[in-house]
């Protein structure tokens, strides 16, 4: 039996190649339906928020709102958000997924799910059972 030193160099060795072979496929999805992967973290943002305004996007993000707002002002062109006033305040805009942008945003996790799955599809059931405990248990402890 291994050290648990080991044991992580081989899982970060195994999720390291599993990403680098997974991501350009994710990338090239993403592409074809004209979303850039930025976008689709926002559209991702969008939807568990329901709406969000430009300056709390960019604190989520980690840049500045000038940046998100050039982002933004992509996104809106594609008509996948819109912006609208706060009823309570009028300075504020909120940004909001649009129909079409929550219909791109299922297509794209459809398509998603189906490349992590051509993956996953050669493990067992009591595989895919223990993978899909082990990695919430480690998605729960990521602070």
């Amino acid at each position: 039996m291994g050290s648990k030193s080991e044991y992580i160099d081989r899982i970060q060795i195994a999720l390291q190649t599993s990403i680098h072979k997974i991501q350009p496929k994710m990338t090239e999805s993403m592409h074809n339906h004209g979303v850039t992967s930025t976008q689709f973290f926002v559209l991702m943002y969008l939807r568990q928020k329901g709406s969000s305004k430009i300056s709390d996007i960019a604190e989520f993000m980690g840049v500045k709102p000038s940046a998100v707002s050039f982002l933004i002002d992509r996104l809106e062109h594609n008509n996948f958000v819109f912006r609208e006033h706060d009823k309570k305040d009028r300075r504020v805009v909120n940004i909001i997924l649009s129909e079409e942008g929550i219909n791109k945003l299922d297509l794209l996790i459809k398509e998603r799910k189906k490349i992590v799955e051509s993956s996953l599809l050669t493990l067992s059931d009591e595989e895919l059972l223990q993978f899909a405990k082990i990695t919430e248990k480690l998605a729960q402890s990521v602070s």
